[in-house]
């Protein structure tokens, strides 16, 4: 199967310079001073070393966001593993401040951010200036969009643009929610202004200016701007970005497909016990399903809800691109048993596939676009847009008669993100930023089965505005008594 240049110079870059790059926090980010980058080749290295860096965050995003939503929870509540009674936490609104979770997030996220600083401080090595300025614009797009997650997840967090010395950093304080906001769009809007448009096939997979408009367009939505400005963005990678829905949903996730022509923006991964294969067939597939179906066996994370399932219809063909409801085990009995199939693969090691991780792409942009045609112009306006994914997954077209009024097409809408983009880390922020995530939790918590018995042994289940972000991590605080703690921890 083909695999571009980026996953060859990964390699020769995790065996070269990925220890000048690994950087160590100290306690958010500080640069050894042997991490010195002398000419073209070594800063475009750093780059990549940036995008290998995507893959760390990814391991525990599901947690805090498809875990926390109402599309997952744990197979059962009956456990004492310190790992699945942290998702437990994650699943019931009761995090830590010192969950492992939590911080491991928090850790790898950060130290990307650095290896991207790690580029920005060494650029008048590179003596082309386009070059130049697409690395700057590689760097700030994968920083900006780092600090979205953040900003979504923690609120106010440290703004770390340069190294950080030790006593500098025992000292940092968090930039508000604004000031976090202005610099992660600044980075994202230089990106939308420099990236390439495209790239050579040999340079696949590197990001261009279409993944920073529309994650531009996503952080203005979050920001509440459904205005003109983020229309036009929106609008102007449909009209000119040369996207397109895949003939099925299926297509989309191939693994021979992989950056197809829906795929804006993902997270690359390559089997072959590099250090740079996907955990999430073996980390998805059910427990103790042992090679039934996938080699290595499973851990059933990611347990998809009775709400999610049952929120597909029998003719929508993305259920079954999506999640499995059982699987037949080695003797050939039939197991009942959920489990999430989108990232699944055949490996040879556990925890080594080679599926990718979408992170934007044109179904995305087109649900987007919906959603503010709708609260701009109206639903007429929006039926285009939503019904190219439900037709796309063997739905009937939505009519004017069944959208009638803006509330109507909001929850249309909010429906169709939920089961076209399921599992791709989306649902959460999606609830966020319609200001929805208290109502929906609370009825899925309510209504949902298997939280029966857990809320008659132990009372309601209550998410408020005090527990939608994440705690800051113990560790930080307690390295850096000046840092403040989120209201609820």
């Amino acid at each position: 199967m083909r695999r571009n240049s980026i996953y060859s110079l990964c390699v020769a870059v995790l065996f070269g310079c990925f220890t000048s790059c690994d950087l160590k926090m100290q306690p958010i980010s500080e640069v050894g001073d042997g991490a010195f980058y002398k000419n073209t080749a070594e800063v475009n290295a750093a780059v990549v070393a940036c995008y290998n860096g995507l893959q760390a965050p990814m391991e525990y995003e599901w947690m805090l966001t498809e875990l926390r939503s109402d599309n997952a929870r744990l197979h059962t509540s009956a456990t004492t593993s310190t790992d699945r009674t942290m998702q437990l936490d994650f699943d019931q609104s009761r995090v830590s401040a010192t969950s492992e979770h939590v911080y491991n997030y928090w850790k790898s996220v950060y130290h990307n951010i650095a290896r991207c600083n790690v580029v920005l401080m060494h650029l008048d090595a590179v003596t082309q200036d386009s070059l130049r300025t697409q690395y700057e614009a590689e760097a700030r797009c994968i920083r900006g969009y780092h600090y979205f997650n953040l900003v979504r997840l923690y609120g106010p967090v440290f703004i770390v643009d340069k190294r950080l010395d030790a006593v500098s950093a025992l000292n940092y304080e968090r930039a508000s929610v604004e000031e976090v906001y202005d610099f992660l769009t600044a980075d994202l809007q230089f990106a939308a202004d420099n990236l390439p448009a495209a790239y050579p096939a040999s340079e696949l997979g590197r990001l261009t200016s279409w993944v920073a408009k529309g994650l531009l367009a996503k952080v203005r939505m979050t920001q509440g701007l459904y205005d003109t400005t983020t229309r036009d963005l929106l609008k102007d990678i449909i009209d000119h970005g040369g996207f397109d829905l895949e003939p099925t949903y299926a297509a989309v996730f191939d693994i021979n497909n992989e950056l197809n022509t829906e795929i804006l923006f993902a997270i690359r991964y390559t089997s072959g016990g590099l250090g740079l294969g996907s955990p999430f067939g073996n980390l998805f597939a059910p427990l103790q399903s042992g090679a039934a179906v996938v080699n290595g066996g499973g851990s059933g994370y990611n347990y998809p809800t009775d709400d999610l399932v049952a929120s597909y219809s029998s003719s929508d063909t993305r259920r079954a691109a999506t999640l499995a409801l059982d699987y037949t085990n080695e003797r050939g009995q039939v197991v009942d048993r959920r489990y999430v199939t989108k990232y699944l693969s055949p490996v040879t090691l556990a925890k080594d596939g080679d599926k990718d991780w979408p992170v934007l792409r044109y179904a995305d942009i087109l649900l987007l676009y919906a959603e503010i045609l709708n609260e701009l112009d109206g639903p007429d306006a929006a039926l285009p847009y939503i019904n190219k994914t439900r037709q796309r997954a063997g739905l009937a077209a939505l009519t004017g008669s069944q959208v009638g009024n803006r509330h109507q097409m909001r929850m249309a809408i909010e429906k169709e993100r939920r089961l076209e983009l399921a599992y791709e880390n989306h649902r959460w922020f999606d609830l966020i930023r319609t200001n929805r995530v208290i109502e929906v939790m609370t009825e899925h918590w309510n209504t949902e089965s298997y939280y029966t018995s857990i809320i008659a042994e132990t009372g309601p289940i209550v998410l408020n505005e005090n527990l939608i972000l994440l705690p800051i991590p113990q560790k930080e605080i307690d390295i850096n008594q000046v840092i403040t703690q989120n209201m609820g921890y």
